[in-house]
């Protein structure tokens, strides 16, 4: 996120924090310094701790935060012919996602955000597989020849395979993945093949597609942050393998292949924290909320417990994953704020100040005002 937190637990249950601000261009220098921010108070260093750290668990908002500013890779997309817009059309709902009542019911405040893959980088090749898994229409694999080619030329950086049923039969879509690989080692590209049923096989096509895209879009660049992390604990003597908070709730690698499942790993770690915290004080329904400098995100226990959503949606996006049920939009205290040109209504982000905060700040080098601006004029 904007700033970079870093804790560090003792056996005993003694803790300390440190703060520093984060460095988008290289995050394992943010969490160093906030290390030594944090390790300082006990007089000692990186180099002393982290060969005794026993496990690591990542909590952030980068990838989130990629994904609701538009700062992923540039990828492509294979799918149905005839479909070709499945994904830039998205679900009626969510162009108001996040909204409330009094907006939902009117059209003129609805609204879709910009498509992770645009239809100038979407091709579309004849197959057909029925709800039940028949092939009713072979793939024609000369036409996933050309749009693997094509999307090359277009500049793709990775390319996605979500066809229609793949879920219920793979033999189609695993084909087409064989198919632009070798079409892709011929042009000598080094460029990720990324197949629906590799990594989300599961129903409503939407859902399966925005997930699969997610994992291009914005897992993979992350995956490289993560990498950066890992390296520099390395570096200064730590043996453990570093975890990410999932959006299930638990931790996994960073070296797990299904990496999208991290999006919100910053939020979820709060809401378990604050689920323990209620626990502890006796209270069993909980509003948490997480405002930051990119993203604002809320969630609710009730009785004590979670839920977790098996189709969820999450940054405006209908999504095939395991989610602990929450909300997050693009509504941070660094958020631009700007008056659309057709409803003047007023509308927050999708980019933000970051850790700039806003106009406030003489030295943000920034013209255009943010929610932070606003508080501050608002006192």
């Amino acid at each position: 996120g904007t700033m970079t937190d870093t804790f560090f637990v003792r056996a005993d249950g003694r803790f300390v924090v440190g703060k520093a601000q984060s460095n988008p261009g290289d995050e394992s220098l943010a969490i160093f310094n906030s290390s030594e921010d944090a390790l300082a108070h006990w007089n000692r260093t990186v180099d002393d701790v982290y060969p005794e750290l026993a496990t690591c668990v990542y909590s952030g908002t980068a990838m989130l935060n990629r994904i609701l500013m538009r700062k992923g890779l540039d990828v492509g997309l294979i799918c149905n012919r005839g479909f070709e817009q499945i994904h830039s059309m998205g679900r009626a709902l969510q162009s108001y996602l996040g909204y409330a009542l009094e907006d939902r019911i009117h059209l003129n405040t609805h609204r879709y955000d910009e498509p992770l893959v645009p239809v100038s980088r979407t091709r579309g090749v004849t197959e057909r597989t029925d709800v039940q898994g028949k092939v009713v229409i072979p793939l024609r694999e000369d036409e996933v020849r050309q749009a693997t080619r094509e999307l090359v030329e277009a500049g793709s950086q990775a390319i996605v395979i979500c066809l229609l049923q793949s879920h219920k039969n793979e033999v189609s879509e695993q084909r087409a993945r064989d198919i632009a690989r070798e079409e892709l080692q011929k042009l000598k590209a080094d460029i990720p093949v990324f197949a629906s049923v590799d990594y989300y096989p599961s129903r409503k096509e939407s859902h399966r597609m925005n997930t699969t895209i997610l994992e291009a879009y914005g897992a993979e660049p992350s995956r490289q942050t993560l990498k950066k992390v890992s390296d520099r604990f390395k570096k200064h003597g730590a043996k453990f393998d570093l975890r990410v908070m999932a959006t299930h709730g638990g931790t996994i690698s960073w070296k797990a292949k299904e990496l999208a499942r991290t999006i919100v790993s910053g939020p979820i770690g709060g809401v378990i924290g604050s689920k323990l915290l209620g626990e502890y004080l006796g209270d069993e329904n909980i509003a948490c909320s997480d405002i930051g400098g990119t993203s604002f995100d809320v969630a609710l226990i009730t009785k004590g417990s979670f839920a977790i959503k098996s189709d969820p949606d999450m940054a405006r996006l209908v999504l095939s994953l395991p989610l602990v049920a929450m909300d997050s939009v693009g509504a941070g205290a660094g958020s631009f704020v700007r008056l659309d040109p057709y409803s003047k209504s007023i509308k927050l982000g999708p980019d933000s100040a970051g850790y700039r905060v806003g106009t406030c700040w003489p030295e943000s080098g920034l013209d255009t005002v943010s929610v932070s601006d606003c508080h501050v004029v608002l006192g």
